[in-house]
């Protein structure tokens, strides 16, 4: 993905005054599977940050070890600053099921 146009995401989404004003942006930009596809690597990047298995994570979310080695990846050797912030952000709430 381009990094110019995730800049441009970026500052679309910050402009967002309140979680309301963010979730009218989502649900007008994605489409349900698009979300549905988004909080499932949300939540398969938080279960590695948390130091879960793969293997277990495979298992509980029935996730193929592709796209969890992908997170994977991403958390050993992206950016620090993409792991700091995983380390950060409170996992949302999650009243829908994985």
């Amino acid at each position: 993905m381009s990094s110019e146009l995730c800049r441009e995401l970026a500052a679309l989404l910050a402009q967002a005054e309140s979680a309301r004003d963010m979730e009218m942006l989502v649900e007008g930009l994605l489409t349900p599977a698009e979300v549905e596809e988004v909080m499932r690597r949300w939540r398969l990047l938080k279960r590695l940050t948390a130091g879960q298995t793969q293997r277990e994570i495979s298992r509980e979310m029935k996730v193929s070890l592709g796209k969890i080695s992908r997170g994977s990846r991403m958390l050993k050797y992206g950016l620090p600053e993409f792991t700091d912030l995983m380390r950060r952000i409170e996992r949302p709430s999650e009243d829908s099921t994985e």
